[in-house]
């Protein structure tokens, strides 16, 4: 399709990404086959006949949303208008959970977030950003380079996507703390050392090196879930201290750091909730803030996150409450890509749904989407792009319905919502209650328990799992996915598979060896030899997704995982091998008594268990958490 666009001055580098992505020929005006005028104003309007079409845009990102909605009525008589709610909108990604996305798959990703009329995004990084004085920092993690950081801020800027960091300045540093240079820096494993002089030389210099590589004269600095607080060599040197003093102390110090450079701090808001809680708890309705804290808070806005309540009166109450600090609000929620090997949507809609209505009411100006990566990002980012459609629609509709986002998911990326939808049955299992609002990560539980004592196996074992997933399986092969998704759906059509095989194999093997029936051991043997096979495909499914879209950094902790548990399965047949042949007369694992695995959450009705990869595994102590 030729197409001319005049009027307003724009980069004809964003004319070229929108035109590459339309599938548009730009041309001159006597060549089009439709000629479009773009003009600035204060919301998105269209104005379009036969050959000719007006836009009007208050960003650049409208632009691209508008450009696309006309596409697909190009040669229509097509009157339109949107109003967003938000000043800023857009994901938060997560690059700090070992998946890095490489310099090319990020603009994707941005040209993603911007086509569907998101204006921001933040990156968090932990330590995944080079900072010159500090070699360590970053050594081996997929780090982004001052130059890196650049271009990608460069590209952002050309589609009008405003690029934030998020970093951290107190907790949540375990990874940079590891080193030797940081001896002097720690309070605890992952909290730096309030009142030190050489802390503050380090973030300095993580703030300078933000400043320098981003436009954003805003930066994210962190400072959520420091709950070891001067208890480590803080505590030594000062004595018990009121951690509301200490988080004072600390902030009035980071604060005109960030002002040297001209930036715009923003911090999340739970640690002063806790603090000002009895129970602790960040969502405590009763919260109490003393006169002097509020008055001591120097210029920072409160980031308030809130991925959980599913009814919109939490969100105003907590609303309420944040407004109490006397200092702007942030609104953070959520797409639910931390919890397992798959999103989980119901939950991820509900949340959105209830909070980003509550987030109008109270007039917010800023809202993201978070994309966690908790236990190494085994759900990649673009898994969640469903969910950043339906954030996108609550951008510019009161309340966007279900068909509403299916169709402007169609739209936006050739592809059916319902085929995304189809990512939440691997965890909305028989068992789990509607919209899984307790978490539950069926799917990573039955992955990752062992074969010959499965911790779940008791748990899991009155849910019909196999046929579940044998028909998941059968219905992602009829996905016809596009150049985005291709090795997002190849692997969860396999990680499908791969569970169907593996949903009865414990229960079969350890009823088998009760009753002493050999045959029926040599056929878990056999079965065991298949899901070897198809262990190895999953792992190749998912190297081939994880590379596409990530640096290399990060993958080998999942690909540690792959091997156990393919080295696992072959020592299960090795051991079944020798019993059934008579070499042993018992097999240990199995005379273990079977129980219903308790721990690590409580369990409300309809969440059936949740855990990470170390709690899955095995009983032993694999790690120091």
């Amino acid at each position: 399709m030729k197409v001319h666009l005049s009027g307003a001055s724009i980069s004809p580098l964003f004319c070229n990404i929108v035109a590459k992505n339309l599938n548009w020929e730009l041309t001159s005006k006597e060549q089009s086959d439709y000629q479009l005028q773009l003009q600035p104003g204060e919301h998105l309007q269209i104005y379009a006949n036969f050959h000719k079409a007006t836009f009007i845009y208050g960003n650049l990102p409208q632009l691209f949303r508008a450009l696309t909605l006309w596409h697909n009525r190009c040669g229509e008589h097509f009157n339109y208008e949107e109003q967003p709610h938000f000043e800023k909108i857009g994901p938060l990604l997560d690059f700090s959970r070992n998946a890095v996305m490489t310099v090319p798959a990020l603009k994707k990703m941005l040209t993603l977030i911007a086509k569907m009329g998101l204006n921001s995004c933040m990156l968090y990084l932990e330590d995944t950003y080079e900072i010159e004085e500090y070699p360590y920092f970053g050594h081996f993690r997929g780090r982004y380079t001052q130059a890196e950081l650049k271009e990608l801020d460069d590209f952002a800027a050309i589609l009008g996507v405003e690029l934030i960091p998020a970093i951290q300045t107190l907790a949540h540093l375990s990874n940079p703390l590891r080193w030797n240079y940081a001896r002097k820096l720690k309070d605890t494993s992952d909290i730096l050392l309030v009142d030190d002089k050489n802390t503050y030389l380090l973030i300095e210099s993580m703030i300078k090196t933000c400043a320098n590589s981003f436009r954003s004269k805003q930066i994210h600095i962190g400072m959520d879930e420091a709950h070891q607080l001067g208890l480590g060599r803080y505590l030594k040197q000062h004595s018990l201290e009121d951690p509301f003093s200490i988080m004072s102390k600390h902030l009035n110090k980071v604060i005109p750091i960030c002002e040297k450079y001209g930036l715009e701090a923003m911090m999340w808001s739970d640690m002063f909730f806790r603090i000002g809680s009895k129970s602790g708890d960040y969502y405590d309705p009763e919260v109490h803030f003393q006169k002097t804290l509020v008055q001591n808070i120097p210029n920072v806005a409160m980031v308030y996150w809130d991925y959980y309540h599913h009814e919109e009166k939490d969100y105003l109450t907590n609303f309420k409450n944040h407004k109490k600090l006397a200092k702007p609000v942030i609104f953070a929620s959520g797409v639910w890509t931390w919890n397992g090997l798959a999103p989980n949507y119901g939950k991820s809609i509900a949340t959105l749904s209830a909070g980003l209505s509550a987030a109008k009411k109270q007039q917010i100006k800023q809202v993201y989407a978070t994309l966690w990566g908790d236990d190494g990002q085994e759900t990649a980012h673009i898994a969640a792009l469903l969910g950043l459609q339906y954030f996108a629609e609550a951008q510019y509709t009161k309340s966007p319905s279900q068909q509403l986002v299916e169709k402007r998911f169609k739209l936006f990326h050739r592809q059916t919502a319902h085929d995304y939808l189809l990512l939440d049955s691997f965890d909305q299992t028989p068992g789990v209650a509607k919209n899984n609002p307790g978490g539950s990560n069926v799917s990573k539980l039955l992955l990752y328990q062992d074969l010959l004592f499965g911790l779940y196996e008791e748990t899991l074992q009155p849910y019909d799992l196999k046929n579940w997933y044998k028909n998941l399986a059968r219905t992602l092969k009829t996905v016809q996915p596009t150049t985005v998704s291709a090795t997002l759906f190849a692997y969860y059509q396999q990680l499908a598979n791969v569970l169907a095989k593996k949903a009865t194999i414990n229960t079969a093997t350890l009823l088998a060896y009760q009753h002493h029936n050999d045959e029926e051991l040599k056929q878990s043997i056999l079965q065991l030899k298949e899901l070897v096979l198809s262990l190895e495909k999953l792992h190749l499914a998912h190297r081939d997704l994880w590379f596409e879209w990530y640096k290399p950094f990060g993958w080998e902790i999942l690909e540690l995982r792959y091997a156990g548990l393919i080295k696992r399965c072959q020592t299960a047949i090795w051991r079944i091998e020798q019993y059934v042949t008579g070499k042993i007369n018992t097999l240990e694992e199995l005379n273990a008594p079977r129980l219903p695995f308790d721990g690590p959450y409580p369990l409300d009705p309809g969440t059936i268990g949740r855990n990470l990869f170390y709690g899955i595994y095995s009983a032993s102590k694999l790690s120091d958490v």
